[in-house]
């Protein structure tokens, strides 16, 4: 008695047979068996996948005989698709860096570029500057070196008329000359520095330069206490002071009609007798200065 033929199952099922799968809780297929290889190849299954061929019970693709050596070639072929791919990300990344880099180094080289032109442009350092030269912040500045000088007698100032009130009924010329009569002299002038007179050095002019150095910032606030009265103001203020035998400053002149009275007279004043050089016998000296204000 003959016995009925066996179904195929996935080892003895022909070569060309139709095979469906699993994956993700759903079912794919039928496919070709050259298509499942393929499939294998692009990673889309692998040996735990369950696969079943023309309806036969489902086993995972390792149990099945026939796939083994196709297995160990599809790892091998995506383990050396990952890592050329993995190199291949490396370098993209190494190029970006590498990209960022030199973005990077132009934009400081372009910011130094620019600071040193600004530098340039503010410091002129192929310009001869003087030491004693400083800038106190907020538009205020010395604008050239001390020059030491000898005195000479300055031109009196126009008179200040001060007017005094007539008495009550009092005629009009009896007024006029009320006035006339309390004309009240202007105080005497600083001495100016002699222009192209010879003068004999009795002061130690070393000293007298070097305390101006170390003293001149002692001005900043009587300057910037003026910029603040006067913020329309843009320009030089020639500042010019006497200093006495005992080494002590002793009359300061202002070469600006505004500034020859007032505040900024009187701070610069205050400030300057406190300096102290050195005495010295003979004629005395004259120092003079420019500040500038307003950044002119």
């Amino acid at each position: 008695m003959s016995q009925p033929p066996r179904r195929p199952t996935a080892d003895n099922a022909p070569s060309e047979g139709e095979w469906t799968f699993r994956r993700d809780g759903q079912l794919f297929g039928p496919v070709p068996e050259a298509r499942l290889r393929e499939l294998l190849f692009e990673g889309q299954v692998d040996a735990e996948t369950d696969v079943s061929c023309d309806g036969g019970p489902y086993r995972q693709l390792g149990q099945v005989s026939r796939f083994l050596v196709d297995l160990k070639k599809a790892e091998a072929h995506i383990r050396v698709e990952r890592e050329i791919t993995d190199s291949r990300r490396i370098d993209a990344r190494r190029r970006r860096l590498r990209g960022i880099a030199v973005v990077g180094g132009a934009a400081a080289v372009l910011a130094v570029g620019l600071g040193g032109a600004i530098w340039l442009a503010s410091a002129r350092p192929w310009q001869k500057r003087s030491e004693l030269l400083e800038a106190f912040g907020d538009g205020i500045a010395i604008s050239v070196p001390a020059r030491i000088g000898a005195a000479r007698a300055r031109p009196a100032e126009p008179a200040e008329e001060v007017l005094v009130p007539s008495e009550p009924g009092a005629p009009p010329r009896a007024a006029r000359q009320a006035r006339e009569r309390s004309v009240a002299p202007a105080a005497p002038a600083p001495e100016r520095p002699a222009q192209g007179d010879l003068v004999l050095a009795q002061w130690d002019e070393a000293n007298i330069q070097a305390v101006v150095g170390k003293e001149q910032r002692t001005l900043a606030p009587c300057l910037r206490a003026e910029a603040a009265r006067s913020p329309d103001y843009r320009g030089e203020i020639p500042v010019e002071f006497a200093i006495g035998n005992d080494g002590k400053v002793v009359s300061l002149w202002i070469d600006e009609p505004r500034f020859r009275r007032g505040p900024l007279h009187e701070c610069l004043l205050e400030a300057l007798q406190r300096w102290r050089f050195k005495p010295f016998p003979g004629q005395q000296p004259v120092i003079a200065l420019a500040f500038r204000v307003g950044g002119a």
